[in-house]
Formats: structure tokens, sequence, C-alpha cells
């Protein structure tokens, strides 16, 4: 059968990706299988009588050896990957000649300063409130809306669309992930055509791990996005406020608060003392936000990346 056929290849396919990171492994086996599977379509479309066991082998021999489809897909994943986060660190060589991330090095108390990554990851974590709001609602209306139509007919298409986005705000989410966190997402969508038909993809829909799992972590996102955003705005504005206190003596001579001055007789003082303590909150915020970074976009390939 063709199908085994190409199921043969990918399986020859991931094996000569092992050891490479799981996002890059999936898109390369979800690219191969729509190629694949949409060149046999297109053969049988052309010529209704073709030999599909001929016309496969003849497909698999133009797409390329697992072997170096595997060393092209490694390549050009390097150069991507470089030019979305370059301040990434170089992948590692895996035992087994595969390629996988190395692990990040933490950068110095005031060292933080200068990554860029830090402040990306700053950047997404306050916008996790918004996106989190957005995701949260989408998914509870989706499914109380998909649920309360299913006694008509109209909530079978209803609940298929609804489970189609919630693929497509996944996908959406990792590359803002990606490209703000650095973690190696997915890039593109499973196949949906060729040989699996329409029946195999509603069954993929809904039994898949995956559709599941990135329903979960869109739920997910509401309660991480409200400590993520009133942790950082809550570090930002006491670090802001700190460093700003030094100016403020230095303008108004005088520090207050709802009425109360700072430091009695001794303001130049608790000024001067607050401004360096300012000094270390700020990179002291940077840090937990690079932290909780690497955290979430653990997080995001654990639940959305699926081989």
């Amino acid at each position: 059968m063709p199908d085994q056929t190409i199921d043969t290849y990918l399986d020859a396919l991931k094996a000569a990706l092992k050891g490479c990171d799981k996002a890059l492994i999936q898109d390369a086996l979800w690219d191969a299988e729509d190629h694949l599977r949409s060149e046999l379509a297109r053969g049988r479309w052309k010529e209704p009588g073709l030999d599909e066991a001929k016309a496969l082998e003849g497909i698999l021999a133009a797409y390329g050896e697992p072997a170096e489809v595997a060393a092209a897909y490694k390549e050009r994943d390097a150069i991507v990957s470089a030019a979305l986060a370059p301040a990434r660190p170089v992948k590692a060589t895996a035992p087994d000649g595969g390629t996988e991330p190395a692990t990040p090095q933490h950068p110095g108390f005031f060292g933080v300063l200068k990554s860029p990554r830090a402040y990306s990851s700053l950047l997404y974590l306050l916008l996790s409130l918004a996106t989190g709001i957005f995701f949260f609602t989408w998914s509870v209306t989706g499914l109380s809306l998909s649920a309360g139509l299913l006694i008509l007919i109209i909530g079978i298409p209803v609940l298929i669309g609804f489970l189609g986005s919630i693929r497509l705000l996944a996908l959406a989410e990792g590359r803002l992930v990606e490209a703000m966190l650095g973690a190696r997402m997915p890039r593109r969508q499973p196949p949906t055509e060729g040989e699996l038909g329409w029946k195999a993809r509603l069954k993929s829909l809904f039994t898949e791990g995956r559709t599941w799992s990135s329903l979960g972590y869109l739920v997910l996102m509401l309660p991480l996005g409200i400590f993520y955003f009133t942790l950082m705005v809550t570090m930002l504005s006491l670090s802001l406020g700190f460093l700003a206190t030094p100016v403020i003596h230095f303008v108004f001579h005088q520090v207050t608060f709802d009425g109360w001055a700072w430091g009695g007789n001794h303001q130049g003082l608790v000024a001067a003392l607050a401004g360096i303590l300012g000094l270390f909150c700020v990179p002291l915020t940077l840090h937990v936000a690079l932290l909780l970074g690497r955290a979430q976009g653990a997080l995001a390939r654990h639940m959305l990346v699926r081989i």
C-alpha cells in the first residue's frame, strides 16, 4: 500500500532526525507527509490508471533520501533559528550526530541588562494578561457554544470549527513564544490534504492529544497571565520607584508619600539608599523575567509540541 510506504519513509526520516529538537522533527515529518501525499494525489488526478507503487517510488526518489532531507532540515533550522533569536546559544552536537539545544547560559547579575532575551521575556510576560484573557474567553465561549448547540445539527460544524481554531491559536502562540522567549516551536500546521481524507481529518481533530493539550494550554494562560502581569508590574513599579527617589529629592528637596516625609531629618541619605536599592532591583526584575520566560517556554513546548 502507498500509505505504508509513506509511513515507512516517515519512520526513516524520524530516525535520521533523532537527537534533534522535537519541534524540528515535527515540522520535518509534517512537511514530508504533506508533500508526498499531495504529489501522489496530483499524479492520480493526471493519470487515473496510475501505478501508485511505481509513482510513489519516483516521488520518494525526487524528494530525497531520509538522511539527505534530515541534513537539509538541520542546516535550514540553524539558519532560521539564528535569524529569529541571534542571542540564542549555539546548538550542541548530540552523541548520535544530531543536534540538541544547548543549555542557555544565564547572564551575570548586572550582565542581564545587556540581554535582549530578558527584555523580550519581560514584554511577553506583560502581554500575557491580554493574550490569556483572549485565549480563555475564546476557549470557554467556544466550548459552551458548541456544547449548547450539539442538540441541533448546527452544533457539529460549530464544534469542528472551534477545535480547528484552537489549533490555529496554538500555532500562533507557538510563533510568539519562539520569537520572544527563544523556545523552538512548530512552524507549520499538520498536513490536511491528499490521502488523509475528510473522515481521517475529523478523526484526527478529535482523537489527537495535541488538540486537547492545546486547549488546556490556552485555558491555563489566564491564571498564568494574571500571575505574570501582577508580579512584573509590581517589581517594575518598585524598581523604578526606588530609582526615581533620588531624582525627586533633588528636584523637590523632599520625598513624601501621602503627606508623610521619608527619612525625617535624613532624607538625602534615605533617597540615596533608595536609588542604590533601585539599581539592584532593576536587574533582579530582569532575572526573574528571564527565568519565568524559560519556564513558560518549556511549558509551551511540553503542551504544544506533539511527536
